[in-house]
């Protein structure tokens, strides 16, 4: 495999490995699946954070649990996003 020339360690797990390597990974239409030991992993808790730290410092304001009402764009590009506070209040 051009990854072991390349020095990954990578190897080829069947699907019961992959349902216990990954419990959540629906694995009835997989043949195999590729794992790499030494990739990273990622609090989702922790990453949407950072996330939103980077946001902010950027001018960002974050707003959570609230349901999008609207996605401004500009050359394919978000630039803003409206959200619903409820009672038909929106911010954005």
């Amino acid at each position: 495999m051009l990854e072991h020339r390349s020095g990954v360690d990578v190897r080829e797990i069947g699907p019961d490995e992959v349902s216990s390597l990954f419990p959540l990974c629906r694995t009835d239409d997989i043949m195999a699946g590729f794992y790499v030991e030494g990739d990273g992993r990622v609090n989702p808790v922790d990453a949407a954070t950072a996330l939103a730290k980077g946001a902010r410092m950027k001018g960002a304001r974050v707003i959570e649990n609230a349901p999008i009402a609207a996605v401004a764009t500009n050359g394919g590009k978000v630039t803003g996003v409206r959200v619903d506070l409820g009672g038909g209040e929106e911010v954005g």
